[in-house]
């Protein structure tokens, strides 16, 4: 009983090394690239898509926000955007 748990955890563990991890980091990245292309125009950038993506922008000021704080930033230095 003892060695069957032992395995179960130890499988758990792999599982959780080698596909759980790079699966959450790739998201994270996706997500970071994702929001970086959807307000490319906020940081004067051509954004080919803006048209598509206004009615997001409301929906996404908060993710903006958890977004440049992963970043490392307290505060957003852009005035323009309704942030902090």
């Amino acid at each position: 009983m003892d060695s069957e748990r032992k395995i179960r955890e130890l499988l758990s563990e792999f599982v959780l090394l080698h596909f759980k991890r790079p699966v959450e980091a790739d998201f994270r990245d996706l997500r970071s690239a994702l929001l970086f292309c959807m307000f490319l125009d906020w940081f004067g950038l051509d954004n080919p898509l803006g048209i598509y993506i206004l009615d997001f922008y409301p929906e996404l000021l908060s993710e903006f926000h958890l977004w440049h704080r992963t970043l490392g930033l307290e505060h957003f230095s852009l005035s323009f955007l309704p942030c902090c």
